[in-house]
């Protein structure tokens, strides 16, 4: 009798996965830091002119938000990588539920999706 999900994945399979997610973090962590960039020089126009952008008269921290949402994609990014460097080659990996949403097989829950924008 097996007790809980328990998913078995070779070495291969878990540094394959998780390359792919490492390149996830990695890019929208650069398409958040060209978001913040992008805002703050609109931002940064408009601080002359009468006619501001709408947006950025809504959400006027918009650029924190895009900085702190690249920075959790990099913080993210940084955790693959150690777990990916760390993967012993050759092995058989069990994985519970637990371990399938940390290394984002599954889903760690809604509200971390929701502020990652992902």
């Amino acid at each position: 009798m097996i007790d809980g999900i328990r998913i078995d994945l070779t070495a291969d399979e878990l540094i394959r996965h998780l390359d792919e997610r490492i390149q996830h973090h990695h890019d929208r962590a650069a398409e958040c830091d060209r978001k913040a960039r992008n805002v703050a020089d609109l931002q940064s126009s408009a601080d002359g002119d009468d006619d501001e952008d709408p947006a950025i008269a809504c959400w006027p921290s918009m650029v924190h938000d895009q900085e702190r949402r690249a920075a959790r994609h990099r913080s993210r990014e940084a955790l693959l990588v150690f777990l990916r460097n760390h993967v012993v080659a050759n092995e058989i990996y069990r994985l519970s539920e637990r371990d399938l949403k940390s290394v984002e097989l599954l889903p760690a829950d809604e509200t971390a999706r929701l502020f990652l924008g992902d």
